[in-house]
């Protein structure tokens, strides 16, 4: 069982992008316990993201709207506040020994604050993603398994416009970053890299997201995001336990309005990440938390803090 288990792993695939979970990467997989396993569940999941800033006349920030502080003394420093929670419906499905699709359905929770007063907070559904996911390279196929395992899989597909995107709050439609929908066609690229070598493993995912243009004109920049984990797994009776540490990194182009760039968007982070995944019979259960040591955003960008997910899920057969 743990040979199909270590074999059968597939990459933490990274999530989301620069400055906010709405124009970010895409979907987080997840580990799994055997190889080419149909499975389906649900992944909860929160970015908070929070800072201070002063301006040099009445308080306002370019890409979030400051509604009800208009007029303030120049010297005052406004506290803006943003949540971007999402829970996931998602699953995935084995064609072959090589060929799995995915899919997910968002439902989100946007929410901003400027002072501790609201701006936004709406309840939608987000734009579903699909995913085909093709693995180039397994040793698992091999007639030697006995040492050094290694996986490659490549990934393409497409975030679907179904999501509502010219969503009002407060008599004002909210800006792009706290729609629940971006409106667009996006595409959607993976690369995913598995060492495996006794209890030990490596691993390292690539995502990247092609944005498409608003009838507005506006368009997300185009991001990417890279992560990676050394884990371990660990057995315990029937229970089956993969404690990991590593890193994730996001980078988001400037946005544009009419082919014109904005200014004051874009930039990059970079989280520190730990993460727990548990495993009985066919349930499975992950968290993971990461936490912004570093970042170069735009000044009309607001600071990452924290990123949380939970998750469960049920295998549906084993291959």
């Amino acid at each position: 069982m743990i040979r199909s288990f270590v074999l059968g792993a597939l990459l933490m695939c990274t999530l989301l992008a620069s400055a906010c979970d709405q124009c970010g990467c895409g979907p987080l997989l997840g580990i799994q316990p055997f190889d080419r396993s149909n499975n389906f569940g649900l992944q909860y999941r929160l970015r908070y993201l929070r800072g201070d800033f002063t301006s040099a006349g009445p308080v306002s920030l370019a890409k979030h709207g400051d509604e009800g502080l208009a007029g303030r003394a120049s010297t005052d420093t406004t506290r803006y506040t943003e949540l971007y929670a999402a829970l996931d419906v998602r699953g995935q499905y084995w064609l072959g020994k090589r060929l799995s699709l995915f899919a997910s359905i968002p439902l989100v929770n946007n929410y901003s604050s400027a002072d501790h007063v609201t701006q936004a907070d709406i309840y939608a559904m987000g734009d579903p993603q699909l995913m085909a996911r093709y693995v180039v390279y397994n040793t698992r196929y091999s007639l030697d398994t006995t040492g050094t395992r290694h996986r490659i899989t490549l990934g393409g597909g497409l975030k679907l416009p179904l999501g509502q995107h010219h969503a009002e709050q407060f008599g004002e439609e909210l800006p792009p970053d706290l729609q629940p929908g971006t409106g667009t066609w996006d595409g959607l690229l993976s690369a995913e890299y598995l060492m495996r070598s006794g209890q030990w493993g490596l691993s390292v995912g690539m995502f990247g997201r092609y944005n498409g243009t608003l009838s507005s004109g506006f368009r997300f920049g185009h991001s990417g995001s890279i992560q990676s984990e050394i884990f371990r797994t660990v057995k315990i009776g029937a229970v089956q336990w993969l404690p990991s540490i590593g890193g994730y990194a996001e980078y988001a182009a400037k946005d544009q309005l009419d082919n014109t760039v904005q200014e004051g968007t874009g930039g990059s982070v970079l989280f520190s990440h730990m993460g727990s995944r548990l495993w009985w019979r066919s349930y499975g259960f992950n968290i993971a938390w990461q936490h912004a040591m570093a970042q170069d955003l735009g000044d009309s960008m607001i600071p990452n803090r924290e990123r949380f997910i939970v998750g469960i899920s049920y295998n549906i057969n084993k291959n």
